[in-house]
């Protein structure tokens, strides 16, 4: 069997990186796949992007086509979709690359009715609702999301489907705010000097019963912490890398009786354990894809080639973009 080549995205260093081409061994099995779209995690892969990874640390072992430790040059990336020679549609966790082998155990099937368009945000898709479970709101609680990228707004479409009190949204791009008002959100912006009173004022004076920050900032989780009810919950879902976060942890944290928890879509909170797993998770992921129909996120499309224009824009034009896509 002849060998194939790869063209792959690697991270070579801050602020850089390359297209190289690799040679795939059809001796190492799993199955062969033709990508057909490629979506950037905007939130984890901008650490790697603006030199905020914490170099050697370890992969997230759960996704089997990562290198066991993070530092630079390193080929990244989880949102990859496709198709086998057999004409399969798949969805895989796998690095931006336009050819790879692949364990056919690793192929998540996309179905039949379903683009690829749609099919490309199944991994944020399954971070919001991993995030929405961790959270676990009642009927009637009013909830903050702080940052409406692709996952927020993923999250507060869930959340508008899940018949809550008030959806609130805190964002300073335009664009995601118009996004996430039209789902249905009361969208604010943080640069609002009356932001804090309006969100009192929608909760009766009491503060909102979750905060589920997804900004990526200090400030961001410092506002959370500061809004929230007596008793109620911060879900910290972003990943800081290598930077440091500092918080006041005085009246508002203390006396509040706040809590503070992490969601990480790798596993599943042990509470709830007995009655959800990843194959469940799954399957309701897919029935979301379907209902939402994300694609309406996507705001550019670059082919593979042209990475670097891609992150490039994230870091210096972030309020332009929701989603962006490679094209191999």
């Amino acid at each position: 069997m002849e060998n194939k080549k790869a063209l792959a995205l690697y991270f070579t260093a801050p602020e850089k990186v390359e297209i190289r081409e690799e040679e795939l061994n059809p001796e190492e099995g799993g199955i062969f796949i033709e990508s057909r779209l490629i979506g950037i995690s905007h939130g984890t892969e901008m650490v790697f992007f603006r030199g905020e990874l914490s170099q050697g640390i370890e992969a997230d072992l759960s996704i089997s086509s990562l290198p066991g430790k993070l530092d630079y040059p390193i080929k990244y990336g989880y949102i990859n979709t496709g198709i086998t020679e057999s004409g399969r549609r798949i969805f895989a966790f796998y690095p931006h690359q336009d050819k790879f082998y692949i364990n056919r155990e690793d192929l998540i099937d996309v179905p039949p009715d379903m683009k690829f368009e749609d099919a490309v945000f199944l991994a944020s898709m399954e971070t919001a609702l991993n995030i929405v479970l961790d959270a676990a709101p009642r009927f009637g609680e009013n909830i903050l999301i702080i940052g409406q990228g692709v996952v927020g707004l993923l999250v507060s479409e869930i959340l508008k489907l899940s018949h809550m009190g008030n959806i609130i949204t805190l964002e300073p791009f335009e664009k995601r705010r118009k996004s996430s008002a039209r789902i249905g959100c009361i969208s604010l912006s943080p640069f609002d000097k009356k932001v804090e009173k309006k969100i009192g004022d929608l909760t009766d004076g009491r503060g909102v019963d979750i905060a589920i920050n997804l900004s990526s900032t200090e400030s961001g989780l410092q506002f959370a912490i500061d809004t929230l009810a007596f008793q109620g919950t911060v879900v910290e879902a972003s990943w800081f890398g290598a930077k440091s976060v500092s918080l006041s942890l005085g009246s508002n944290f203390h006396r509040k009786r706040v809590t503070i928890k992490s969601s990480q879509v790798s596993t599943i909170d042990q509470s709830i354990a007995g009655r959800w797993d990843k194959k469940r998770r799954l399957n309701l992921t897919l029935d979301l894809l379907k209902k939402i129909k994300p694609a309406k996120y996507i705001t550019h499309r670059i082919k593979l080639a042209d990475a670097q224009k891609a992150f490039e824009m994230l870091k210096s034009n972030p309020e332009e973009t929701i989603q962006i896509v490679l094209e191999p």
